[in-house]
Formats: structure tokens, sequence, C-alpha cells
């Protein structure tokens, strides 16, 4: 992949912050409305997006990649949340430190910020491996990091979100080949485009609501950030090295896997009032180093992969 090309998505994904931040410090969308457009996009938006990808006839050969990439990140998300859990305990940290560090080391932004790229960088192929990163995402953190945030017993109907649904009916069209029929698909790839900016933009405000300086001097989100953006991905390139897959895949789930902290932490630690601020933060200083970090995963998995 031309590195070029990386830059390029990467002053664009910058652009629509930028607006983001713009509209939060004059006011013009200030903290309610953001969490209206956050619960629109991914409540709404986002599965449109993952419908969009029913358009696709993908091959045996695909599908298996397709599950391939899937067990892959089961792997590294579930291994993740293992050894934070066991260093922590080691440590014998609190449990709202416990939880917050497993759910940032752990859980990527697949969706306000890896789709976008990846949909940028891979084309619609990104929504498949998108749908299978979420269906990973979505199944531990609903059980095992919603326990550790809230002390509760895992719900069924904690997994029963519109995108999880979308991605199941996504999953059975692509199975059967069944499609949309073409006014219908239409509707549903320019619904699902808007995923970009406005998830983009959403990550602005919340720069604009936290304060660039005030993020960038939370020193204890610092060791986080150097796990999740480079250590973890570098980890997980270790193992796409030794699969059966494409390169273009590979380089597709490397990428997913090397996306900032995910956004989800911020909501469920202010619920659960665990460590709300360090989570804010760390998420945020994520997204801000991701422009450096990324670069670095990009070219070394483009050489090795």
């Amino acid at each position: 992949m031309s590195m070029e090309t990386v830059f390029s998505q990467i002053g664009v994904i910058l652009m629509y912050v930028l607006i983001g931040f713009a509209a939060g410090k004059i006011g013009l969308i200030n903290p309610d409305q953001r969490q209206y457009l956050n619960k629109l996009c991914a409540s709404l938006i986002l599965p449109f997006t993952v419908l969009s990808a029913s358009s696709q006839t993908i091959s045996g050969r695909e599908m298996e990649q397709l599950l391939t990439a899937g067990l892959l990140m089961m792997g590294v998300l579930a291994a993740t949340t293992a050894g934070s859990l066991a260093v922590c305990r080691l440590r014998r940290l609190p449990e709202p430190i416990t939880a917050a560090t497993t759910s940032l080391l752990t859980y990527p932004n697949l969706t306000f910020l890896g789709l976008p790229l990846c949909l940028a960088l891979f084309g619609e192929m990104a929504i498949l491996y998108n749908a299978a990163g979420m269906l990973v995402f979505n199944l531990l953190f609903f059980s095992v990091q919603c326990s550790l945030f809230t002390g509760e017993k895992f719900k069924i109907r904690n997994l029963m979100t519109p995108a999880m649904g979308a991605t199941v009916v996504l999953i059975l069209m692509l199975l059967t080949g069944l499609h949309f029929p073409a006014p219908v698909q239409t509707v549903v790839q320019s619904v699902g485009s808007m995923i970009t900016p406005l998830s983009l933009i959403i990550i602005g405000v919340m720069l604009a609501e936290s304060g660039v300086m005030s993020v960038l001097r939370e020193k204890r989100a610092y060791p986080m950030v150097l796990l999740r953006n480079l250590l973890i991905p570098l980890a997980a390139m270790g193992l796409l090295m030794l699969l059966p897959m494409d390169s273009q895949a590979k380089l597709c789930v490397l990428v997913y896997l090397a996306t900032p902290c995910a956004t989800l932490t911020v909501i469920y630690s202010i619920r659960a009032d665990m460590e709300a601020r360090l989570c804010a933060t760390t998420v945020l200083l994520s997204t801000i180093l991701f422009a450096v970090s990324l670069p670095a995963i990009v070219a070394i998995g483009s050489a090795c992969l």
C-alpha cells in the first residue's frame, strides 16, 4: 500500500475532526447534542453501513478468510483482556482502575475511526471485516467488560443492539446470496455513507469539550496508548504473518486492530463511575497519537504481511 494514500486519508480524517472541534469550540454542537449524534450514528447510521456490504458476492475462499479474521480478532481481544486482568490483579489495583485499564487496552475504535479509514483504504471489503470485528467486540464487551464495569452478570439482551442485528442479517445475506433491490440498495448505501463524516465530527467535538492540553498532560494515559496503538497491533501482526490470508485482508485486519481506544469505554466508565476522566483522556490521547502510530503500523505491515 502506498504511504501517500495513508497520509492522504489521515489528512481527510483530521479535517473532519477539525470541523467537529471547531463546532464544539463555538458551541454549535454542545455535549447533549453530541450525545444525540453519537446515538444516531451508532443506532441508525451504522446498521445501514453494515448492510451496504450485502451488495457484495463473496467466494468460498473469501468467506474462509473472513472467518479466520474473526477468530484472530477474538483471540487478540480475549488475550488482551486476560493479560490486563492478570496484571491488574497481580498488582492489586482497585476495581475501577482494573475495569478501565482492561477496556482501554482491549477494545479498538472499530466503528467511529476504523470503519471510515478502512473504507477509504480498502474499499467495500472493509465493511465485511468490520462486521466480523463488531461481532467479536460486542460479544466480549457486553459480556466480560460490562460485568467488570457494573459487577452484574451477563444478560443476553445486552447483545441486542441495532448494529448486532444488522451484522447477523448481513451474514445471512452473504451466505444465501440474497441482495436488496437496486432502489433499496441505493438508499442503504446513501445512509450508510454518512458514518464517515459524522463519526469523525463527533470525535472532534469530544476533543473540544476536553481541551487538547489537558489530554496531553494525563501521564497515566501514555503507557496505555503505547500498548493500544503500537504494541498490541504489532503482536497481532506476528499472528497475521502465520495465517493463510491475502495480504490486503491481513492489512485491513491489522489497521482495525491498530485503531485507538474505543469511545464506548468512556460511556460505560461514566455510567459506572469508574475512572471516567482517565478513560476519556486516554481515548482522546490515543486518537490524537493515532495520526503518528498508524503510518508506522501500516509501513511495517506492508513490508511484512
